[in-house]
């Protein structure tokens, strides 16, 4: 899957308060018709994707995935978060498939799944599912690995 890397602009979330201060960015500019992506999704999309991927941590993955990919993740990638960042271009496989947003997602039903999910974080909710690649988590690694896919994708957000 190819993109576009000048059209590619990630930026830093630290925290989730920074993460819910680009929500609130981005519904700015969404009221004032400057919302746009630069993607294959739209701001739905990318939004209800990011939401999904949460909701698996607090809920559990349907998708498994072969042991080896789990070892090299706890190994390789696990050891990274909150170090290196994730970079676009990777093609989820077909298993993967809950992960991916509907074809047509409107930014209110995204932007609604993402808040939802935040908001189970603020009422003190625990994001403590196994990864399928990064195996057993705490909820504090959950919260870095969100912050960088946020960041992976809501590049492809511009807000103007």
């Amino acid at each position: 899957m190819g993109y576009d890397k000048s059209a590619w602009h990630p930026r830093e979330y630290k925290d989730l308060d920074a993460l819910r201060a680009e929500l609130d960015r981005f519904e700015q500019a969404h009221a004032a018709g400057t919302l746009k992506t630069t993607g294959s999704w739209s701001a739905g999309q990318i939004l209800e994707h990011c939401a999904k991927f949460m909701g698996f941590s607090y809920d559990g993955f349907e998708a498994r995935v072969p042991w080896f990919i789990t070892a090299v993740g706890i190994c390789v990638f696990k050891p990274m978060l909150g170090k290196s960042h994730m970079k676009p271009g990777i093609k989820l496989p077909a298993k993967a498939a809950s992960l991916m947003p509907r074809d047509a997602v409107d930014f209110e039903e995204g932007m609604a799944a993402m808040r939802t999910q935040l908001n189970r974080i603020e009422a003190g909710e625990q994001m403590t599912q196994r990864s399928p690649v990064l195996g057993k988590m705490r909820h504090e690694q959950w919260v870095l690995l969100h912050l960088d896919h946020c960041r992976l994708h809501f590049g492809f957000i511009q807000c103007g």
